[in-house]
């Protein structure tokens, strides 16, 4: 679109409008595909509200690249998982960034740069990818350098798209630990931040509308694909990973689940010998994780009880039903599930899944 035609819509209004109309469209999505339930429905248009607050957010007050900000504000997406605290910043392949930080008994890092973003055509495209059993360490604290050009020392390679930079910091007892101290800086003598500009204010209007509801289709899909296997837990369609590439060590599966108030959906894991790490999730219709501070809704390989021989049975329902591994559903009656193991040796055995009587 030419910079005249930017000009133009911002001065008449149709800019605004027009992502205001793409929020109204994105409102039609979240209509169509809410269960027939009131607090279902009021989720859905939450979910809409914080996809809309964090874009706007992350595009216009944390988008300079030149800036380095390292922000911790995560969003509600995709089932997002509790024991990891996220962190992110916008990057350019023009600068030179150097991450510093101390682990504060953090389990693992997974630190990845990225290309694209979620909800757009192109997806999120992974670049590159770090984890704590690839970095050198001293004391606990490491130092990264970030660049085009390769570097001594621990090193991630920017590609020539790569735009962002995400963080999962894995903290089994989030309640209890506190999550690593990490630092983001420029090294390198580039331009400065740069004043707003017009044209790229609307640009960003008129991606971060289209990023909304491009995320809500996005999702819903997925949400889609796991209700037509309600209790069975399934590896998923590796066509969704595809435009949301996460960490390639871990292995998703997903399910659904809808229960009435004297139902118990009971999941079996039997985990592998060796692993770096695994968790069990629920969440809502809209792929959001449960307020997991105040209620029990997930358990990972160090928080679970395990059975004499060495199975773990959780216990999914909206009364406490007295048994270990208990997951509240925290005034929901339907919602998804996501089982993640990360570095296992092997594929570990399908779940077993059953529904009875409290």
């Amino acid at each position: 679109m030419a910079k005249n035609t930017h000009l133009d819509r911002l001065a008449s209004g149709a800019a605004w409008d027009d992502f205001c109309d793409r929020l109204k469209e994105a409102g039609q999505t979240i209509r169509d595909k809410s269960p027939d339930d009131d607090f279902d429905r009021a989720e859905g248009y939450r979910h809409l509200a914080r996809l809309t607050q964090n874009f706007l957010r992350s595009s216009l007050e944390e988008s300079d690249p030149a800036k380095a900000i390292l922000s911790t504000a995560s969003n509600k997406i995709g089932l997002d998982n509790p024991d990891y605290v996220y962190a992110g910043a916008r990057l350019s392949p023009n600068f030179t960034y150097r991450l510093t930080g101390d682990l504060n008994g953090v389990a693992m890092l997974g630190i990845g740069l990225f290309s694209g973003a979620l909800g757009t055509p192109k997806g999120l495209i992974r670049d590159a990818y770090i984890t704590t059993n690839e970095l050198e360490f001293e004391n606990d604290r490491f130092e990264l350098i970030i660049s085009r050009e390769e570097q001594p020392g621990n090193w991630l390679p920017m590609g020539e798209e790569t735009n962002s930079l995400n963080i999962r910091q894995t903290v089994l007892r989030r309640r209890e630990q506190e999550s690593a101290s990490l630092d983001l800086v420029r090294i390198d003598d580039g331009a400065l931040p740069a004043p707003l500009d017009p044209v790229g204010f609307v640009q960003t209007l008129d991606r971060v509308g289209a990023m909304v509801g491009g995320i809500v289709d996005q999702f819903q899909a997925w949400s889609d694909s796991f209700q037509k296997h309600p209790f069975e837990i399934r590896e998923i369609d590796p066509k969704f990973l595809a435009v949301a590439q996460g960490d390639p060590n871990t292995t998703y599966h997903y399910s659904y689940w809808e229960l009435r108030e004297d139902e118990i959906y009971t999941v079996v894991l039997r985990p592998p010998k060796t692993f770096d790490y695994w968790n069990l999730q629920i969440g809502n219709h809209w792929l959001e994780s449960f307020d997991y501070l105040y209620y029990d809704t997930h358990v990972n390989h160090e928080t679970a009880s395990r059975e004499d021989d060495g199975s773990v049975r959780i216990h999914i329902s909206a009364k406490d039903p007295g048994k270990a591994n208990w997951l509240d559903t925290a005034g929901h009656t339907r919602g998804a599930l996501a089982l993640r193991w990360v570095g296992a040796d092997a594929p570990p055995p399908t779940p077993e899944t059953f529904v009875r009587k409290a």
